[in-house]
């Protein structure tokens, strides 16, 4: 008697992560690789969501590392003119 497979709702199939490889035992070295239809392209929309997720993510990240770069600037050119000491 064979084992049952799971089915589920959301699977269709498709791969999302390859994994030949190398060194792997079921590695294939000649694999052909797999070509991107329309279905698997994002729209416009989709790309423009992607982006604006992005940015929302990273902006305040990006804005943070900036800001204190330039406080620690602005501390180090003040130390170094002597205007914290009297």
């Amino acid at each position: 008697m064979g084992k049952n497979k799971k089915k589920y709702a959301d699977d269709d199939g498709r791969t999302i992560a390859d994994m030949n490889v190398d060194g792997m035992p079921w590695y294939q070295r000649n694999k052909p690789d797999k070509k991107i239809t329309d279905e698997d392209k994002p729209t416009r929309k989709e790309r423009h969501a992607m982006m604006r997720a992005w940015f929302s993510v990273y902006l305040p990240r990006i804005l943070a590392i900036v800001v204190g770069f330039g406080l620690a600037a602005a501390v180090t050119v003040c130390w170094l003119n002597g205007w914290f000491v009297k």
